[in-house]
């Protein structure tokens, strides 16, 4: 696939988390060309985009946006830096290595805001945290950390891995964890491509 065709509204979702699918919005962790999340309507809109924000929600806070730069920006600074703490912690883990404590620090203190910021709502049997996500210029971004920190705690941790061509980390939710790629249509492609020519180049 080529990369810069790729734009925010054809970003695949392959992280099989929402934190992971967060810390994907940069085109290569491997080699970095394109990132994403340029702009304060580009964090918003990519909140449309997986559903977070309504349709209504992203028009507003983008409107909200002209009224106070500087608290866009913040936000966008403030979401650019949950995102590489995330990538930074869940790249760890893929690796098998134990995350820097600092980055765990940083997500502690976000997951704190986040809470702090939660309501309990009842769903049927059970109660969740829920945010006004228009609330804030940021508040959206509660409900990423909260997926980061859940994942962080759960049995599925184990499953984090990172795509060995782009970066990309996600959930391998095969029967066996044999999932390799981040998606068999890009990097998974790629690389049979690879392995064609090569063949085809020792013949």
């Amino acid at each position: 696939m080529n990369e810069s065709k790729r734009t925010l509204e054809t970003l695949e979702l392959v992280g099989g988390a929402l934190c992971l699918d967060f810390a994907n919005t940069i085109n290569s962790r491997r080699e970095p060309e394109h990132d994403y999340l340029l702009t304060y309507a580009d964090l918003v809109n990519w909140a449309g985009k997986v559903e977070i924000l309504s349709g209504q929600q992203v028009k507003s806070l983008k409107q909200r946006e002209t009224q106070d730069l500087k608290k866009a920006a913040q936000a966008l600074e403030k979401g650019r830096t949950a995102r590489e703490i995330i990538y930074r912690v869940f790249s760890a883990i893929a690796a098998k290595s134990k995350p820097k404590q600092g980055d765990l620090s940083v997500m502690t203190h976000l997951y704190e805001e986040a809470i702090g910021n939660g309501q309990h709502v009842k769903i049927e049997t059970h109660y969740e945290i829920a945010w006004e996500p228009d609330e804030t210029f940021d508040a959206f971004l509660w409900r990423i950390v909260s997926s980061a920190e859940h994942l962080l705690l759960s049995e599925e941790l184990s499953r984090v891995k990172e795509c060995p061509n782009c970066g990309w980390l996600f959930l391998d939710t095969s029967k066996n964890q044999s999932r390799r790629w981040c998606s068999m249509n890009t990097c998974g492609a790629r690389d049979k491509m690879r392995r064609y020519h090569s063949r085809l180049r020792k013949k």
